[in-house]
């Protein structure tokens, strides 16, 4: 097997199993907006208590 069979074989399988993402629609893609969206909010609060909770501790300098 040479690299372009092997790089034509990846690049249809992915053709493949990208197809199987059209026939779900744009309620998916919704579906993983608000996904993505809720964990991003989770890491900003994390973040945000991590750093409440630095502001209030002294420091070894």
């Amino acid at each position: 097997m040479n690299w372009n069979e092997m790089i034509y074989g990846l690049g249809d399988f992915f053709w493949w199993s990208f197809g199987g993402l059209e026939a779900l629609g744009n309620p998916f893609n919704y579906f993983l907006v608000c996904v993505g969206g809720g964990i991003l909010l989770m890491l900003i609060g994390q973040l945000m208590k991590y750093a409440k909770e630095n502001k209030n501790t002294p420091s070894a300098e």
